[in-house]
C-alpha cells in the first residue's frame, strides 16, 4: 500500500471511538471556554461547507441533536460545546490563524493567492467520501471513509495544491466533520461518555460531494464567512464582495483592491 495512503488510514483508524483514553484526549483545545462559550480566534481556511439546505445536513443535524441530548441524559452534556450546525464544513487546508485579526493587507493578498489558485485546481471527476460515524480528537467528529485509494488520493493531490499554493504546511488532512468540542476533562466520566457515545460510532451518515471549496475567514470555530468559492468541475468562481468588504477598513485604497478582486 502506499505510504501516504497507509499513513491517511493509520490516522483515522487512531480517532475511532474505542480508541479514546485520557492520554489520546490530551490537553483541551483552547478554542472555547469551560462554560463552552467560543474563543476569539481569528484566521483564514479553505473548505468544503455542507449545503445547508441539502438531505445530508439535515441528516447531521439530527445526528448532533441526538448525541447531545444522549449526553444530557447521562449527566455529561457539560463536559461538551456544541458546534452551530450553520458552518458545518470539511477543513482542506488550514492557512493562518491567530488571536488577533488579520491585516486587511495580508488578508487581501491570501485572497489573491487564492484567485490565482483555484482556477488551476479544477477536477475532472467528482470529490467525495463517506461519513461513517463518530470519531474523537479534541472534538467529536463525523469521520470520512474514501471509496477507493484513488478516490483518496485525489483529495490528498488537492490538498498538496492548497498548501503549495497558499506557501503553508499546517495540519496534514484528515477527512471529518467538526460536532462538538471538549471544553471540560472528562476525568472519571469517560467511560461513561465513550458507553454514551458507542451507539453512534458506526452509523453511517451517506456521501459527502464536496466539489465546491470556499477560502473562508473565521473568528470563532462557529463563524466562518466565505470570501471566494470555486467549483472544481466546471471551473467557476462564486465572489462574496459584502463578505469581504466586512474585514476592510473604509480607505480608499484597501476599497479599490476590494473592488478588483471581485471582478472576473
Amino acid at each position: 500500500m502506499d505510504e501516504i495512503i497507509q499513513s491517511y488510514k493509520s490516522r483515522l483508524a487512531g480517532w475511532k471511538l474505542q480508541n479514546l483514553t485520557g492520554q489520546t484526549l490530551g490537553d483541551l483545545s483552547q478554542k472555547f471556554y469551560p462554560d463552552g462559550t467560543a474563543n476569539a480566534i481569528y484566521g483564514l481556511t479553505v473548505v468544503a461547507f455542507i449545503e445547508p439546505e441539502s438531505a445530508l445536513h439535515k441528516k447531521i443535524r439530527d445526528f448532533q441533536h441526538r448525541i447531545k441530548t444522549a449526553l444530557e441524559s447521562a449527566g455529561v452534556g457539560h463536559v461538551f460545546s456544541m458546534l452551530k450546525p450553520l458552518s458545518l464544513h470539511m477543513t482542506l487546508c488550514d492557512i493562518v490563524a491567530g488571536s488577533a485579526p488579520l491585516e486587511p493587507a495580508k488578508l487581501l493578498d491570501i485572497v489573491e493567492a487564492g484567485r490565482r489558485l483555484f482556477p488551476k485546481l479544477g477536477m475532472d471527476s467528482k470529490l467525495s467520501c463517506q461519513l461513517t460515524g463518530l470519531g474523537v480528537d479534541m472534538s467529536l467528529v463525523l469521520l470520512a471513509e474514501f471509496e477507493s485509494d484513488a478516490s483518496l488520493k485525489q483529495c490528498l493531490h488537492l490538498e498538496k495544491q492548497l498548501k503549495k499554493g497558499f506557501q503553508v504546511d499546517e495540519r496534514s488532512f484528515l477527512g471529518h466533520v467538526s460536532l462538538a468540542y471538549f471544553v471540560q476533562q472528562p476525568g472519571t466520566q469517560l467511560n461513561r461518555i465513550k458507553q454514551v457515545l458507542a451507539p453512534f460510532s458506526e452509523e453511517a451518515l451517506g456521501e459527502f460531494n464536496f466539489n465546491k471549496i470556499s477560502l473562508c475567514h473565521f473568528s470563532d470555530m462557529n463563524t466562518y464567512t466565505p470570501l471566494i468559492s470555486f467549483d472544481l468541475l466546471d471551473r467557476s468562481f462564486e465572489h462574496h464582495p459584502n463578505n469581504l468588504h466586512t474585514f476592510m477598513p473604509a480607505t480608499e485604497s484597501l476599497q479599490e483592491n476590494h473592488e478588483s478582486l471581485s471582478e472576473d
